[in-house]
């Protein structure tokens, strides 16, 4: 939902900046999964998030949530990159490796 998309990159923004690094941003809104989720269809929803992930595997190095619903998404699926599903522990995490 873009509701949460834009306050998410910003805080991942804010923080990259607090931390003296100089990150890019590729936020990607998954259309229709949110529909799904609101309408029941929550696998058809999972399968949304696995297919966006798929494609974002090859383009960047971590990938944060911006719902932490999103997360039952990836449980039990073998990811090629880290999927942070929780967005303050996720920031917190992106922080702390932009800090070293």
């Amino acid at each position: 939902m873009s509701t949460t998309l834009v306050p998410t990159v910003d805080l991942l923004k804010r923080k990259a900046r607090e931390a003296g690094k100089d990150v890019a941003v590729d936020d990607v809104l998954v259309e229709g999964a949110f529909q799904f989720r609101a309408g029941g269809d929550v696998e058809a929803h999972d399968v949304q998030i696995r297919l966006a992930l798929e494609g974002l595997s090859q383009k960047v190095d971590v990938v944060v949530f911006a719902q932490a619903s999103m997360a039952r998404a990836v449980r039990g699926t073998v990811q090629k990159l880290p999927v942070l599903t929780s967005p303050v522990l996720g920031v917190e995490n992106v922080k702390r490796r932009l800090e070293r």
